[in-house]
């Protein structure tokens, strides 16, 4: 990857790290993990829904903004393709549906970006199948945002210090009614992972923990599953539950299950669990076991 100077001193600067006078491949490297697990972080109390079946393109000519999209995006379950000028991106919208396109406004200039904008417009129309538009840009120019949304936009971000926010906010709300949408994930005082679960099957157990080992990766311990929505539940996926209590134990973390119904518990009975992961009324109770128990091994 070609970086210039100036993207290696935004890079430290993300990363809240100090330039070092002779900047090595492995300084980089550092400073882009710990920029990945800030990305991470901010979906700290943002929905996070299961997006696996989403197709998602992203249209910037710029390295480091690829990067950046594509690992937030891959945080969320979301595969996406990459488009890196106007012909490349106009071919792609020609041979795919997609159900959203992150664009570069200045890809290389605003004119090239209004013009991709106008082409995702059209296509919505020629095959009738609604694509999102999320226009991306440095620019703070009124004039310009306001002409984004006159030709069709349907979300504008600011490269502020809260645009990855912004991003993953947009993206879970603007999905949330999706029939398919299985679960929501929040993390509670930066090491608890709360998951409210609609459903369960094997694809979204994949997802799950999936999202699961992606949290441990940026400093979360404990895991908490509100079953309140859950109606109905196999007794035989009940090991499914046994692999998250292997997962956080291996990690010195706690696995609580909050709000089981009488499917789930029994359930947990079934596979001989129900004396082994705690169950708890509400969140708040759970975060208090976790807090006693830490409190203890101290």
């Amino acid at each position: 990857m070609n970086i210039t100077d100036e993207q290696i001193n935004k890079i430290f600067e993300l990363a809240s790290m100090e330039k070092k006078e002779n900047v090595t491949l492995e300084d980089i490297s550092e400073a882009l993990i710990k920029i990945e697990r800030k990305i991470y972080s901010f979906s700290v109390g943002v929905k996070v829904d299961s997006l696996e079946d989403k197709k998602v393109l992203i249209a910037d000519d710029l390295e480091l903004s690829i990067y950046q999209l594509s690992t937030i995006l891959k945080k969320i379950g979301i595969n996406p393709v990459v488009t890196r000028h106007k012909d490349e991106t106009i071919a792609e919208l020609n041979k795919v549906h997609y159900d959203c396109i992150i664009l570069d406004l200045f890809i290389p200039d605003s004119s090239d970006g209004f013009e991709l904008i106008d082409e995702a417009v059209k296509k919505r129309v020629e095959l009738n199948h609604y694509t999102k538009i999320i226009v991306i840009s440095g620019t703070d120019d009124s004039t310009l945002i306001e002409k984004c949304y006159e030709k069709g936009a349907d979300f504008y971000i600011q490269k502020d210090k809260n645009w990855h926010l912004k991003l993953l906010k947009y993206l879970s709300t603007s999905f949330q009614n999706d029939k398919n949408m299985a679960f929501t994930r929040y993390v509670i005082n930066n090491d608890i992972a709360s998951f409210i679960i609609k459903r369960f099957d094997n694809k979204v157990f994949e997802s799950i923990v999936k999202n699961i080992n992606f949290s441990f990766y940026t400093g979360v311990k404990h895991v908490l599953f509100d079953l309140k929505e859950i109606t109905s539940f196999d007794e035989e996926n009940a090991n499914f539950f046994s692999e998250i209590y292997k997962i956080c134990t291996e990690n010195k973390g706690r696995f609580i299950i909050i709000n089981p119904p009488t499917c789930i518990q029994e359930a947990l009975s079934f596979a001989y669990l129900e004396d082994i992961i705690p169950i708890s009324n509400s969140v708040e109770e759970a975060v208090s076991i976790i807090s006693e128990a830490e409190n203890i091994n101290q």
